[in-house]
């Protein structure tokens, strides 16, 4: 569990909407392209991580309320996208990998977190 300001922080991934509900815990990640996987696997504290880019992917999002999507391959989704972004709250950021190595980033992120910091 961590929040998403510090997922983002921490992953550098870029940023194409801030956060407007950075204080909301991600507990899981979705990563896949269909969205009947997506509506039986994702909760509001479900951060998805996708190749798919475009208005309907935040339309989902927004009808089931989740904190953010992180798109891979260094996509940068059109205007509309963006737009439908901002109003839905959702944060989207853009990751340059592919979806293994950014599944395995946040996998590392997630577990460093829980680990908490290692006294010698």
């Amino acid at each position: 569990m961590m929040k998403l300001t510090a997922l983002m922080n921490d992953l550098g991934f870029r940023i194409l909407v801030p956060a407007c509900g950075a204080d909301r815990e991600i507990r899981r990640i979705y990563a896949g392209d269909r969205m009947s996987d997506l509506l039986s696997a994702a909760s509001e504290d479900t951060l998805v991580i996708t190749h798919v880019a475009n208005q309907s992917i935040i339309r989902l999002i927004e009808l089931m309320d989740l904190p953010a999507v992180c798109f891979l391959n260094g996509l940068q989704p059109d205007t509309g996208t963006l737009d439908a972004a901002r109003t839905a709250n959702t944060c989207l950021m853009s990751s340059p990998l592919e979806m293994y190595e950014t599944c395995g980033r946040f996998h590392e992120l997630v577990n460093k977190e829980q680990e908490g910091p290692r006294h010698v």
